[in-house]
């Protein structure tokens, strides 16, 4: 009895120390609590261990646990939230299942910045007046200064003194210059994309060599008549119209040169204004009315539209003239009639016509003007906000508008696009600097 007595002593004293004292291990598996994808690389370590333990290939990990019945794990891994998970150990404990969930990264803001304007051309002493840039290069045109006093009948005239032509390659490197001992009024482009330059009394087109630049002279009549009614050209055929600054419609024409034909594109009217100038022939007095008569049977033109001459409505201030361009977009001649709300989309071979509504005209700030980038066949619609000019693209094919670009310079003048690049003039108000030519990507 006495040695029973010492045994259960003995089991009620150590009996704890050999049931704890034994190895406890715990074992488990981690995966994506998305995917269930598994975890590798995790480190479990439980709170009164000595040891911890990473998670394999396959997520699995295997731990030493400390004395007591529980104990806690805790879990990290770089790219998971920490997990923390208490164990209650057994004998016979099954193999742990743990989710761990996605930890998102907060990535610092980052500020990103456009592309800076690039200054294409500033010269020390001259302002850049205008400007053609074209798949040979870049012309410019830089002048002394403008010419402010003119005649009565030339009132608003742009005359500009001391007038000199750049051409610059495709790297904006001078290749030559050129001075014009004329007064110079504008710059025009032919329909090749080449400048032709209007003085006071003569014309001059431009040709470069390897270093100079020669010119060839034209009368105005040659400039007005043969090279300004062409805006562009397609194969066989050349592209023009018979716009005037004092009559509300026009036509648009494509002519053939080799079979000597003319063919029409389409023509385009601001008909409450055309209306307006044929109803001047009821206003006016009985002597008037025959003259206008008397001119109809000689010079073939209706007696209403002479009449519209005579009463000088063509200087009234609510006469307009409609705007509407021909663009060659792909082959296809698209001409934007914004007096209609239409693009017209046509081909010179079967003449078929598509008519595509536009209504990026109608809002308040569009600039009244549409750019065309010949590299790209890319058509700009024009918009100022406040001093901001804005150009956004126009699908030709849909009449919406696309991705849009804020110039970074206010109130761009001589404003163009050519390759994905919109080139204008600016000088900063009030700035004693020269008018620079500035370029920016689009």
């Amino acid at each position: 009895m006495y040695r029973i007595a010492l045994l259960i002593t003995f089991l009620f004293t150590h009996g704890s120390t050999f049931l704890y004292g034994q190895e406890r291990t715990v074992e488990g598996v981690l995966r994506d609590a998305m995917t269930q994808a598994p975890i590798a690389g995790a480190h479990v370590r439980a709170v009164h261990a000595r040891h911890g333990a990473v998670s394999d290939a396959q997520g699995a990990f295997r731990l030493a646990l400390g004395e007591g019945p529980m104990d806690t794990l805790h879990i990290t891994h770089v790219s998971y939230a920490p997990l923390a998970h208490m164990v209650r150990w057994t004998a016979t404990m099954n193999v742990l299942q743990l989710t761990m969930t996605p930890m998102a990264h907060a990535i610092p803001e980052v500020e990103v910045h456009g592309e800076q304007v690039e200054v294409v051309f500033a010269h020390p002493t001259l302002n850049v007046g205008d400007l053609v840039v074209g798949p040979d290069g870049l012309w410019v045109l830089v002048y002394d200064r403008p010419q402010l006093w003119h005649r009565e009948d030339q009132a608003g005239l742009r005359e500009l003194k001391g007038a000199r032509l750049y051409l610059l390659d495709t790297l904006f490197q001078e290749r030559a210059s050129a001075t014009l001992h004329e007064r110079y009024r504008a710059l025009h482009v032919d329909h090749r994309g080449r400048p032709v330059l209007e003085g006071a009394t003569s014309a001059w087109v431009p040709h470069a060599s390897s270093d100079a630049i020669h010119w060839e002279t034209l009368p105005l009549t040659t400039l007005h008549k043969a090279i300004l009614p062409w805006t562009d050209s397609v194969p066989g055929w050349l592209l023009g119209n018979d716009r005037r600054p004092d009559f509300p419609a026009f036509d648009h024409f494509a002519y053939d040169p080799s079979g000597d034909r003319t063919r029409l594109v389409c023509s385009v009217e601001d008909a409450h204004t055309l209306e307006l100038f044929r109803a001047q022939y009821k206003y006016m007095d009985g002597r008037s009315k025959v003259v206008a008569m008397d001119l109809a049977r000689e010079l073939g033109v209706d007696r209403e539209i002479i009449a519209g001459y005579m009463t000088g409505f063509h200087k009234d201030r609510y006469f307009h003239v409609p705007y509407a361009p021909l663009f060659v977009v792909k082959d296809t001649l698209c001409v934007f009639d914004h007096e209609r709300g239409v693009i017209i989309r046509s081909t010179v071979a079967d003449g078929v016509e598509e008519e595509v509504p536009i209504h990026y005209h109608e809002q308040r700030q569009w600039a009244g003007s549409v750019l065309f980038d010949r590299a790209h066949d890319a058509v700009y619609a024009v918009f100022r906000s406040g001093a901001r000019t804005v150009l956004k693209r126009v699908d030709p094919r849909s009449g919406t508008l696309m991705e849009s670009h804020t110039l970074h310079h206010p109130f761009p003048e001589r404003l163009q696009v050519y390759g994905g690049h919109a080139y204008y003039t600016y000088r900063p108000q009030g700035g004693t600097t020269v008018r620079t030519l500035y370029r920016e990507r689009l």
